[in-house]
Protein backbone atom coordinates (compact mmCIF):
# COMPACT_ATOMS: atom_id res chain seq x y z
CA UNK A 1 0.00 0.00 0.00
CA UNK A 2 2.92 2.23 0.77
CA UNK A 3 4.59 1.50 -2.24
CA UNK A 4 1.96 2.97 -4.27
CA UNK A 5 0.92 5.53 -2.81
CA UNK A 6 4.41 6.65 -2.97
CA UNK A 7 4.72 6.00 -6.37
CA UNK A 8 1.46 8.16 -7.18
CA UNK A 9 2.95 11.07 -5.42
CA UNK A 10 6.37 10.33 -6.87
CA UNK A 11 4.67 10.35 -10.21
CA UNK A 12 2.73 13.71 -10.05
CA UNK A 13 6.11 15.14 -9.21
CA UNK A 14 7.74 14.07 -11.90
CA UNK A 15 5.38 15.62 -14.16
CA UNK A 16 5.25 18.33 -12.67
CA UNK A 17 9.06 19.02 -12.09
CA UNK A 18 10.10 17.61 -15.42
CA UNK A 19 8.72 16.48 -18.90
CA UNK A 20 8.93 12.83 -18.04
CA UNK A 21 9.08 10.64 -21.40
CA UNK A 22 8.50 6.57 -20.74
CA UNK A 23 10.10 5.09 -24.35
CA UNK A 24 9.59 1.33 -24.87
CA UNK A 25 7.25 0.03 -21.72
CA UNK A 26 5.43 -2.49 -23.96
CA UNK A 27 8.87 -4.29 -23.53
CA UNK A 28 8.48 -4.86 -20.04
CA UNK A 29 6.93 -8.08 -19.01
CA UNK A 30 3.77 -7.67 -17.25
CA UNK A 31 4.41 -10.66 -15.02
CA UNK A 32 7.26 -12.92 -13.98
CA UNK A 33 10.59 -12.59 -12.45
CA UNK A 34 12.48 -9.71 -14.20
CA UNK A 35 15.83 -7.87 -14.27
CA UNK A 36 15.66 -4.31 -15.44
CA UNK A 37 19.81 -3.44 -15.67
CA UNK A 38 19.69 0.33 -15.71
CA UNK A 39 22.82 3.30 -16.12
CA UNK A 40 23.09 4.63 -13.22
CA UNK A 41 23.60 8.53 -12.85
CA UNK A 42 21.61 9.85 -10.12
CA UNK A 43 20.55 9.50 -6.50
CA UNK A 44 17.18 9.41 -8.17
CA UNK A 45 17.17 6.83 -10.61
CA UNK A 46 15.19 4.05 -8.45
CA UNK A 47 12.25 6.53 -8.33
CA UNK A 48 12.64 7.40 -11.93
CA UNK A 49 12.56 4.06 -12.94
CA UNK A 50 9.81 2.74 -10.97
CA UNK A 51 7.68 5.76 -11.70
CA UNK A 52 7.98 4.72 -14.96
CA UNK A 53 6.35 1.14 -14.95
CA UNK A 54 2.62 1.57 -13.56
CA UNK A 55 1.79 -2.10 -13.93
CA UNK A 56 4.23 -3.83 -11.42
CA UNK A 57 6.31 -3.56 -8.28
CA UNK A 58 9.99 -2.99 -8.36
CA UNK A 59 12.47 -4.10 -6.16
CA UNK A 60 16.19 -2.74 -5.99
CA UNK A 61 19.43 -3.43 -4.92
CA UNK A 62 20.89 -0.10 -2.59
CA UNK A 63 24.47 0.55 -0.87
CA UNK A 64 24.49 -0.82 2.31
CA UNK A 65 25.39 2.19 3.79
CA UNK A 66 21.93 3.23 3.15
CA UNK A 67 21.15 1.22 5.81
CA UNK A 68 22.57 2.12 8.37
CA UNK A 69 19.75 5.05 9.99
CA UNK A 70 16.71 3.76 11.39
CA UNK A 71 14.02 6.01 10.00
CA UNK A 72 15.58 6.19 6.25
CA UNK A 73 16.17 2.09 6.59
CA UNK A 74 12.48 1.50 7.06
CA UNK A 75 11.24 4.04 4.28
CA UNK A 76 13.76 2.02 1.26
CA UNK A 77 12.89 -1.41 2.65
CA UNK A 78 9.02 -0.45 2.11
CA UNK A 79 9.46 0.75 -1.26
CA UNK A 80 11.41 -2.55 -1.93
CA UNK A 81 14.93 -2.13 -1.33
CA UNK A 82 17.22 -4.41 -0.17
CA UNK A 83 21.23 -4.09 0.67
CA UNK A 84 24.26 -4.69 -1.31
CA UNK A 85 27.94 -4.53 -0.57
CA UNK A 86 29.40 -3.09 -2.87
CA UNK A 87 32.11 -4.97 -5.43
CA UNK A 88 30.65 -7.97 -3.21
CA UNK A 89 28.56 -10.93 -4.74
CA UNK A 90 27.90 -12.52 -1.25
CA UNK A 91 25.34 -15.73 -0.85
CA UNK A 92 23.01 -13.37 1.35
CA UNK A 93 22.54 -11.04 -1.82
CA UNK A 94 22.45 -14.17 -4.38
CA UNK A 95 19.67 -15.51 -1.98
CA UNK A 96 18.02 -12.77 -1.66
CA UNK A 97 17.99 -11.53 -5.13
CA UNK A 98 17.04 -14.76 -6.68
CA UNK A 99 14.27 -15.67 -4.12
CA UNK A 100 12.84 -12.23 -5.29
CA UNK A 101 13.22 -13.43 -9.32
CA UNK A 102 11.93 -17.22 -8.73
CA UNK A 103 8.95 -15.74 -7.01
CA UNK A 104 7.87 -13.62 -10.17
CA UNK A 105 9.23 -10.79 -8.77
CA UNK A 106 11.10 -7.47 -10.53
CA UNK A 107 14.11 -6.28 -9.61
CA UNK A 108 16.60 -3.34 -10.96
CA UNK A 109 20.32 -3.66 -10.84
CA UNK A 110 22.29 -0.62 -11.73
CA UNK A 111 24.99 -2.40 -13.72
CA UNK A 112 27.96 -0.07 -13.88
CA UNK A 113 28.00 -0.64 -10.07
CA UNK A 114 28.22 3.06 -8.85
CA UNK A 115 26.86 6.72 -9.90
CA UNK A 116 28.61 7.65 -12.94
CA UNK A 117 29.23 11.11 -11.94
CA UNK A 118 31.35 11.98 -15.05
CA UNK A 119 29.43 13.34 -17.83
CA UNK A 120 31.73 13.21 -20.43
CA UNK A 121 31.27 9.21 -20.32
CA UNK A 122 27.32 8.39 -20.88
CA UNK A 123 27.70 4.78 -19.64
CA UNK A 124 30.60 2.92 -17.51
CA UNK A 125 31.37 -0.77 -17.96
CA UNK A 126 28.91 -3.20 -17.19
CA UNK A 127 29.56 -5.76 -14.75
CA UNK A 128 28.54 -9.12 -15.26
CA UNK A 129 26.90 -10.16 -11.67
CA UNK A 130 23.72 -9.24 -12.96
CA UNK A 131 24.31 -11.80 -15.87
CA UNK A 132 25.15 -14.50 -13.36
CA UNK A 133 21.88 -13.50 -11.06
CA UNK A 134 19.52 -13.76 -14.12
CA UNK A 135 21.04 -17.35 -14.84
CA UNK A 136 20.79 -18.78 -11.70
CA UNK A 137 17.16 -17.72 -11.13
CA UNK A 138 16.12 -17.91 -15.71
CA UNK A 139 14.82 -14.46 -15.99
CA UNK A 140 15.02 -12.21 -18.65
CA UNK A 141 16.97 -8.61 -18.95
CA UNK A 142 15.54 -5.27 -19.68
CA UNK A 143 18.19 -2.85 -20.53
CA UNK A 144 16.80 0.30 -19.44
CA UNK A 145 18.65 3.43 -20.44
CA UNK A 146 17.53 6.52 -18.39
CA UNK A 147 18.74 10.40 -19.29
CA UNK A 148 18.28 13.80 -17.56
CA UNK A 149 17.99 12.57 -13.97
CA UNK A 150 20.81 14.58 -12.91
CA UNK A 151 19.40 17.67 -13.46
CA UNK A 152 16.05 17.04 -11.16
CA UNK A 153 17.46 17.83 -8.31
CA UNK A 154 19.35 20.70 -9.37
CA UNK A 155 17.12 24.23 -10.11
CA UNK A 156 19.12 25.19 -12.79
CA UNK A 157 16.54 23.94 -15.33
CA UNK A 158 13.08 24.63 -15.35
CA UNK A 159 11.07 21.24 -16.64
CA UNK A 160 14.14 19.79 -17.76
CA UNK A 161 13.48 16.26 -19.99
CA UNK A 162 13.92 13.39 -18.06
CA UNK A 163 13.62 10.13 -20.11
CA UNK A 164 13.36 6.51 -19.37
CA UNK A 165 14.11 3.66 -22.01
CA UNK A 166 13.08 0.22 -22.03
CA UNK A 167 15.22 -2.32 -24.54
CA UNK A 168 13.57 -5.65 -25.81
CA UNK A 169 13.74 -8.39 -22.78
CA UNK A 170 16.94 -10.48 -23.48
CA UNK A 171 16.66 -14.02 -22.65
CA UNK A 172 20.28 -15.42 -23.31
CA UNK A 173 21.35 -17.31 -20.35
CA UNK A 174 25.02 -17.48 -21.24
CA UNK A 175 26.93 -15.25 -18.81
CA UNK A 176 29.43 -13.72 -21.14
CA UNK A 177 27.24 -13.41 -24.07
CA UNK A 178 24.20 -11.69 -21.92
CA UNK A 179 26.43 -8.90 -20.31
CA UNK A 180 28.17 -8.15 -23.83
CA UNK A 181 24.70 -7.35 -25.64
CA UNK A 182 23.23 -5.47 -22.83
CA UNK A 183 26.71 -3.77 -22.56
CA UNK A 184 26.00 -3.21 -26.43
CA UNK A 185 22.33 -2.39 -26.16
CA UNK A 186 22.74 0.10 -23.52
CA UNK A 187 25.68 2.01 -25.67
CA UNK A 188 23.22 2.27 -28.44
CA UNK A 189 20.53 3.53 -26.43
CA UNK A 190 22.53 6.87 -25.44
Amino acid sequence: MFYWFSWLVLRLVLFLRCRYIIKGLSNVPRKGGLILLANHRDYTDPEVAGCAIYFRRMYFMAKEELFHHFFFKRLITSLGAFPVKRGEMSKELIRTTTEKLKSGKMVIIFGEGTRNRDLNIPLLPIKPGFAFLAKLAEVPVVPVMMKGTTDLLHMKKFRPTVSVEFGKPIYDLDIRSLAAKVQAILSDMV
